[in-house]
């Protein structure tokens, strides 16, 4: 079994791309490529989460790599 990555891209405006930087400097990423991809992933896990708690009335974690 393989791991088989993606790429993706989003469209912001410059002001939006200097936020990202500086929030990934802040934070101490390696680059604001990785700040996004993991933020994203946070968000969605915790979407994911609350979906299956409100149809199955108890917590699911998400694997986040």
């Amino acid at each position: 079994y393989m791991n088989k990555t993606y790429s993706m891209s989003i469209r912001v405006s410059q002001e939006e791309l200097e936020r990202l930087k500086l929030a990934a400097k802040i934070e101490e990423y390696s680059s604001y490529s990785e700040f996004v991809r993991r933020t994203v992933l946070k968000e969605a896990e915790k979407i994911l989460s609350n979906k299956y708690y409100n149809e199955h009335g108890k917590e699911k974690k998400w694997k986040i790599d």
